[in-house]
């Protein structure tokens, strides 16, 4: 009898507990882990035009060193040398920055760059990393320029730029981003210019660059980590987002709330509207901490943030990064966790709901900055004056990668909820 009355405590207990439930405002999946970095693949190019960055106190070796040391704190790295095929270095990491100051490295043969990247951005797949650094200097090889001592100049916006779009066409269908640093350092060697003609020089400013291929999440992660650690900073830089727009959002319940509705599944319902009703107003959430660091500026989004409601007239009326929040008023415990996974906050309100319900799209496309332009790039490259740090046709590689990014249907934020009578 004993027993027959604690299984019925314990199934009455166990039916009034099964009652209680979360308000409904309240009703969040669980937070998704974040992936990690598995592996990181370091590659330098050692064609003959990057002798001369290795030879002597050059800022290249400094940075090369500590990029590749660093990143090896965030996760293991695995180096290659590569000019037409990557080659594992045996020496390690430590080997590796060793060599830089004691062995001529640069030795290899002209290299066709978007044959280089096909091979680097293979390398980043599943949550590996890849890293690469050259003097990113367009080219045909060295039969053609024989051939046509104009070629590189006359076909670089052509052929060159669309060779390098090709190639990061399919790694942005992939979902693979890019960042590139760009960086100065003497150099103290054989200069090739554009025809192939060579100049030695003796502590001219050459520009470099260090490109970080991956998964957009974790080449935000990575770029986060690594300038944490980076005693020299990069001159610029750019990050090109993978082709599919962040979908994530997170509804808040109370923060910046106004007006009468209720929050279900991450769309706004129940609203009221009436003569004597306040206009509802409400707040979006948004992690944009992978984007470039212009894309997250508030004046950014203001502008180029396109919202389209069907059915329905609803305005942005404020953005807000997170630290810059009021929250004087006292939020629960679940909506300070959904902040903090958050570096945005967007608060919109409801002027008119035309029908039962609407739909509503929130886009960000895909802008990129053009530092590259006219401060880095030449396209005569022949004399001091057109090559000091400068990079022969670097806006027709530049303009090549943008354009496998920022297409009419890629953006950096692309989604949809309801509004709801």
């Amino acid at each position: 009898m004993r027993a027959i009355t604690i299984l019925f405590i314990t199934l009455l207990l166990a039916g009034c507990g099964g009652n209680k439930r979360k308000p409904k405002d309240e009703k969040t999946k669980p937070a998704e882990k974040a992936a990690s970095i598995a592996n990181i693949h370091f590659f330098l190019e050692t064609s003959a035009s990057m002798g001369g960055y290795l030879k002597g106190n050059t800022a290249f070796k400094d940075v090369v060193s500590e990029v590749v040391n660093k990143s090896n704190q965030i996760a293991p790295v695995t180096v290659y040398t590569i000019t037409d095929k990557p080659q594992a270095y045996s020496g390690g990491v430590g080997g590796f920055v060793e060599s830089l100051a004691t062995t001529p490295l640069a030795n290899g043969k002209s290299s066709k760059l978007h044959t280089i990247f096909g091979q680097v951005g293979a390398k980043a797949t599943g949550n590996d990393v890849a890293i690469f650094v050259s003097d990113c200097i367009l080219s045909f090889p060295d039969a053609d320029i024989k051939k046509d001592a104009e070629i590189n100049r006359n076909n670089a916006s052509s052929v060159l730029k669309n060779q390098i779009n090709d190639q990061f066409a399919s790694l942005s269908s992939k979902g693979i981003g890019a960042m590139v640093y760009a960086f100065n350092s003497p150099f103290n060697g054989t200069y090739y210019d554009y025809q192939n003609k060579k100049t030695m020089l003796y502590e001219e400013q050459r520009p470099f660059y260090v490109w970080v291929i991956g998964k957009q999440s974790l080449v935000a992660d990575f770029n986060r980590q690594l300038q944490e650690k980076l005693s020299e900073k990069p001159a610029q830089q750019l990050s090109f987002g993978a082709a599919e727009g962040l979908k994530k959002y997170d509804l808040f319940f109370a923060l910046n709330k106004k007006g009468d509705w209720r929050a279900e599944r991450g769309n706004v319902t129940q609203i009221k509207f009436g003569r004597k009703a306040v206009p509802a107003e409400f707040a979006i959430g948004l992690d944009l901490s992978s984007l470039p660091a212009y894309a997250q500026s508030t004046s950014y989004l203001k502008d180029n943030l396109v919202l389209k409601a069907d059915n329905a007239t609803l305005k942005l009326i404020n953005v807000q990064r997170r630290e810059n929040l009021n929250t004087t008023k006292r939020m629960s415990d679940r909506e300070q966790q959904l902040l903090s996974h958050n570096s945005h906050v967007l608060t919109f309100k409801i002027e008119n709901l035309i029908d039962d319900d609407a739909s509503v799209n929130l886009r960000l496309p895909v802008r990129f900055d053009t530092w590259y332009e006219t401060e880095w790039s030449t396209m005569d490259d022949r004399i001091e004056a057109g090559r000091r740090r400068k990079t022969f046709a670097l806006v027709h590689l530049m303009n090549g990668v943008r354009e496998a990014y920022q297409t009419n249907t890629n953006d950096f934020v692309n989604f949809t909820f309801k509004l709801e009578k």
